[in-house]
Order: structure tokens, then C-alpha cells, then sequence
């Protein structure tokens, strides 16, 4: 593998208390300026936590010698560029969602999150850190790509959000939801029908109908101020926690010295484990304000949820399916869910 997965932990928590001098040895004065792009949206807690977060500590701990050139979404490269983008060099990093990328990377619908598979994201830690789950996803990008992959967790409380409450999941028949990848497929296995819409144009999809209903993060939504064209969110189960990533051009990671590189794995691997934590207070933190604004949480009955689990489970067979690592992927998921007891 490029990088060790158990760099991350030998180096230990004592490591965020190294001061800048102690963490990189100096063997030179160079300054490497990164040219990094986001996937989302600048005001989005992916963007404010989880990017921010990982390049203030990648500058604190390189003592400086790690500067960002950042971009908005877009601004450089469009969103379902970025990975191309970074495989040729005209990014050294981005972070995005590897829903955009599975035409490429079949196995990034396990990557970002199997529907109902890790309700927290420490659950999602498990499965990477712990079951190898990050080897195999890491092979997935690094042998088709000329990048380094490194995952970036979130902890969503992702669900369906709604302009029309509803009672059950018979409701949603025929309704029209925006919803991305292998999330699509899981509201067409709901009876609705998916739309793919980008981020920055879900208000007015809203405002003007165009779709009944969104799947998304509770903090998204209070950040990009939807709250107010909906009036209900199926929120338990969580489908997801999510699971974004950073890749960085190999010849840029080639480029840095050992203690650099050293940074960015400690950065990726176990800095963003707080940001995730933030990222949990902040999700939290916009149920109460979305329900002020009158939106009704939905949490599924017996049978709504039996029926929602049997359509997750022909999506995660079908993903199964497209490659050998992609099927090596679920079953470290599948085996998961099992050693949990949430599937026989």
C-alpha cells in the first residue's frame, strides 16, 4: 500500500501536542503550497469542519511548511472533475464525495456508505480502521488513479426531508426526491423517482417544486436555510453516516519529505476523527432549529423500517456484484452489520 495504516496509530494522540519544531524535523526550509478544491458548498460543515479542520492542523504541524492555494467548488475544476483533476496534477488535493466518482470507482458506493450500514460514525471507524475496509477502498483509487486516498468520516443524521409530511413510506410513491448515487436507488426502491441536483441549486428546486423532497444532512439543511419549504424528515433510522475522502496526486506526495507526508496521514486519519466529533454537535445542534421551523422528525415503525432494510440489502447485493474488490468491500460491511447483530 502507498501509505501504512498503522502509521496513525503508532504515532499516538501525544502527537497533536507536538509543537510545529518537534513534529517537523526541518530537514529543509521549503514551503509546498497545495492547490486545493471542496466538493461542496463553503458554508456546508463537510466544508467548515471536516476541510478546514484538516488544513489548519496539516499547517500547524508542518510549522508552516504546508500552505493551501484553496478553491471553492467548481472554481477550479467542476465537482465531477476533481479526481481526474488531481490524478493529472491540475490539483494536488482534493476532498469530495466518492458518489460523484463511481463510473470510475465502482467500489465508492461502500466508500462513502452503505444505506443503513453505519448509523454513527464510529461505526464507520470500525470498519475502516479496524476491519480493512480502508485497504481495500485505498486500492480501489490508487490502482486506477495517480493519487493518494485517504477517507474523510462525517457522522450525518442523514434522512428524507420533505415538503408534504407524510404518515409511512407508502407516502412516498410518485414523489419526485433529490438524491445522489446509490441514495437515488434507494428512493426509487421506495416508489419515489430521483433527481440529481446539485447542492447549490436544491433551494430553488425547493422553492419552486421542482422536487418534493430531498435526502440530506440535518445541517445542511439549516445551513443553506431550507428548513423552511419542508415540513417532515424521516430521520431514524440515520441512513447514514457518510464517509467523504481526501486524494492527493502522487507525484505531490512524492514530492514532500517523510515528516510531511506523516502530517497529512495523521491529519486525514486521525485528526479528522474530531472533526467528525464536531461535525456530530453540529447535526445534532439543527434538529431542534429545523423542528422550530416546523418540520416534523420522523422515526419508522417495525414494518416501514423491515421494508426500507430489504431495499438497502438488494442495493448492497447489486454493488456486491461490480468487481471483485467491491464485493470483498460489502462483505467486510455485511460481516460488520452481523458481529453488531443487526443482520443474521
Amino acid at each position: 500500500m502507498a501509505h501504512d495504516w498503522k502509521f496513525a496509530r503508532m504515532i499516538g494522540f501525544s502527537a497533536l501536542l507536538c509543537t510545529s519544531a518537534s513534529m517537523a524535523t526541518a530537514q529543509d526550509d521549503t514551503v509546498y503550497t497545495l492547490r486545493y478544491q471542496a466538493s461542496h458548498p463553503s458554508n456546508q460543515a463537510y466544508v467548515t469542519l471536516n476541510g478546514q479542520g484538516f488544513r489548519d492542523l496539516v499547517e500547524e504541524m508542518s510549522g508552516g511548511r504546508i500552505q493551501f492555494e484553496v478553491y471553492d467548488a467548481g472554481a477550479l475544476v467542476s465537482v465531477t472533475g476533481m479526481l481526474e483533476a488531481v490524478d493529472q496534477g491540475v490539483l494536488d488535493i482534493s476532498q469530495s464525495w466518492g458518489g460523484f466518482y463511481t463510473g470510475d470507482v465502482p467500489e465508492a458506493d461502500v466508500e462513502v456508505g452503505l444505506p443503513l450500514a453505519w448509523e454513527a460514525p464510529w461505526q464507520a471507524y470500525d470498519a475502516y480502521f479496524n476491519r480493512g475496509l480502508g485497504e481495500v477502498i485505498e486500492e480501489a483509487y490508487e490502482s486506477r488513479f495517480n493519487v493518494e486516498w485517504f477517507p474523510a468520516i462525517i457522522s450525518l443524521q442523514y434522512g428524507i426531508a420533505l415538503r408534504e409530511d407524510i404518515d409511512s413510506l407508502a407516502d412516498l410513491e410518485g414523489l419526485r426526491i433529490r438524491a445522489i448515487g446509490i441514495y437515488g436507488a434507494l428512493a426509487q426502491s421506495l416508489g419515489a423517482s430521483a433527481a440529481v441536483i446539485p447542492g447549490a441549486e436544491i433551494y430553488t428546486a425547493l422553492q419552486l417544486g421542482t422536487v418534493d423532497g430531498i435526502v440530506y444532512g440535518t445541517a445542511a439543511i439549516h445551513e443553506q436555510d431550507l428548513q423552511g419549504f419542508l415540513q417532515a424528515m424521516i430521520l431514524e433510522p440515520n441512513m447514514n453516516t457518510g464517509v467523504g475522502h481526501w486524494v492527493v496526486n502522487r507525484d505531490t506526495w512524492n514530492s514532500l519529505p517523510e515528516d510531511l507526508q506523516q502530517v497529512i496521514s495523521f491529519a486525514a486519519n486521525y485528526g479528522n476523527l474530531a472533526q467528525a466529533m464536531r461535525y456530530t454537535a453540529e447535526e445534532t445542534a439543527s434538529i431542534p432549529v429545523l423542528e422550530a421551523a416546523g418540520v416534523r422528525m420522523i422515526s419508522l415503525d417495525a414494518a416501514d423500517r423491515a421494508t426500507m432494510t430489504a431495499a438497502a440489502m438488494e442495493i448492497w447485493d447489486g454493488i456486491a456484484e461490480r468487481s471483485e474488490l467491491a464485493g470483498h468491500a460489502v462483505e467486510i460491511v455485511r460481516q460488520q452489520m452481523r458481529d453488531y447483530g443487526r443482520l443474521n
